[in-house]
């Protein structure tokens, strides 16, 4: 059986490719009633797939126990569903219970099976494959720059374009070298690419030529590197304060990132433990429409001499997916002003009540509420649905964002803050305080 390339790789760099199915099983909508197999094709594909497993899987000592559990289950009928996706579905299970390894997978795509196997991907899906990368921009889809000059990017996949990515690449790292402090966002990145891992890495890091990884291939027995790039086009970021968030979803390429930045001691891995799929898998065509992901190689590190493989990465500073983006956040504001300047420092703090008033909400009540409410001179406050305005004569209103008692922020900008001031509980005006430090006072009218 031919071995099948994931699409916009080839044979030669397959091997130094991650493509994690976290979620194998696609459920294409049909235009009229669902696919259906036969129980005699469901049991002639387990059986291939059990083959495969004996010739491809990358740890021989475990072939022959994964290939007997998906006999054991055709023989107890497991597999005899009308169902493609569900037989897909029911067999993965299966695979990852005998092997622990996310990487074994099986998926009903028909279309993508009766691709010229011989030869790889169409033209056609090689030139959509293409196009998607561009529109997603080699996997960096947003950057911002965050309070205090912190500089973030989210990488959703590792993609590579020979003749494209490293420049991308190269401009993303310039955008980042301007932080004071760096972020890269990796939660729920499945993986992809290895050579563009190394790109990105590389700007980390101090030595040319160091190895990255060894991909030992379990196909051909061949044995490829990547290294530290010393052709980057932007500055090198070494020992720029570096945050890498990390979950469950975190899997195979962007495990590997994270896996440089832990072993290599670069910088923080915040959020939750990601997924431990190291190995590197192929795609296997099997009648009828099916598409197999099997392990066939699998990556070593330099310093660790292994990999995540089954184990995933724990985090250095454990934080819910959900709010890892705000405890890195903090872990880097407080590094940034151990060292700072005055005026640095004052901006990072600033920035720090900012980022502590997502994580932790502050309510307003009712009758601070009512309080605040009132004419300062050319400038209004009111309420509306439990929120405050703030409007200066006809200008556009503005919603204020409480961060502490008497001291809020406007919602579309964090440079200005309001601060009430108060006589006993009564409301007497307010100053409007820049992140710079200057104040404008506002007298209460009534």
């Amino acid at each position: 059986m031919n071995t099948r390339i994931p699409p916009g790789t080839n044979a030669k760099s397959s091997i130094k490719s991650y493509a994690w199915l976290a979620i194998a099983i696609t459920a294409f909508a049909a235009a009229a009633a669902p696919p259906k197999i036969t129980a005699d094709q469901a049991r002639a594909a387990a059986e291939q797939i059990a083959q495969l497993i004996e010739k491809y899987y990358v740890f021989p000592d475990k072939r022959q126990n994964i290939a007997a559990a998906i006999r054991k289950a055709v023989a107890d009928h497991r597999y005899d569903i009308a169902d493609p996706y569900a037989f897909a579905d029911r067999i993965t299970t299966d695979l990852r219970a005998a092997a622990n390894d996310v990487h074994l997978a099986v998926s009903f795509q028909p279309e993508r099976s009766t691709e010229g196997s011989d030869h790889g991907p169409s033209a056609d899906s090689q030139s959509a494959e293409r196009s998607l990368r561009r529109r997603r921009n080699e996997g960096f889809e947003e950057l911002k720059i965050l309070p205090g000059n912190i500089r973030y990017v989210k990488v959703t996949g590792f993609m590579w374009t020979n003749d494209v990515t490293a420049s991308v690449t190269d401009e993303i790292a310039r955008f980042l070298s301007g932080g004071d402090a760096v972020i890269i966002d990796l939660r729920g990145n499945s993986g992809g690419n290895a050579s563009a891992v190394a790109r990105l890495i590389s700007y980390f890091m101090k030595d040319d030529n160091q190895v990255l990884m060894t991909f030992h291939d379990g196909m051909s027995g061949e044995v490829a590197v990547t290294r530290v790039r010393d052709d980057l086009r932007a500055p090198r970021m070494i020992g720029k304060p570096l945050y890498t968030l990390i979950d469950g979803g975190t899997a195979s390429a962007a495990e590997e990132f994270a896996y440089h930045v832990q072993q290599f001691k670069l910088g923080s891995l915040v959020g939750e433990k990601t997924a431990g799929a190291a190995n590197n898998n192929q795609f296997f065509p099997v009648e009828p429409g099916f598409m197999v992901s099997i392990s066939i190689g699998r990556p070593v590190h330099p310093v660790s001499k292994t990999n995540w493989e089954g184990v995933g990465i724990a985090p250095t500073d454990a934080a819910p997916a959900t709010s890892a983006l705000e405890e890195a956040q903090l872990l880097a504001l407080r590094r940034l002003a151990e060292n700072a300047s005055k005026t640095d420092r004052q901006s990072y703090a600033w920035a720090r009540e900012s980022v502590e008033a997502r994580l932790h909400p502050f309510s307003v009540s009712p009758g601070d509420l009512k309080a605040y409410c009132g004419k300062y001179g050319i400038r209004t406050v009111r309420s509306e649905n439990g929120t405050l305005i703030f409007q200066r004569e006809e200008r556009p209103s503005k919603k204020l964002v409480p961060i502490a008692r008497d001291l809020f922020a406007f919602a579309d900008s964090d440079q200005i803050r309001v601060k009430f001031r108060r006589s006993g509980d009564h409301v007497i005006g307010f100053d409007q305080i820049t992140d710079e430090g200057d104040v404008l006072p506002s007298e209460r009218d009534n």
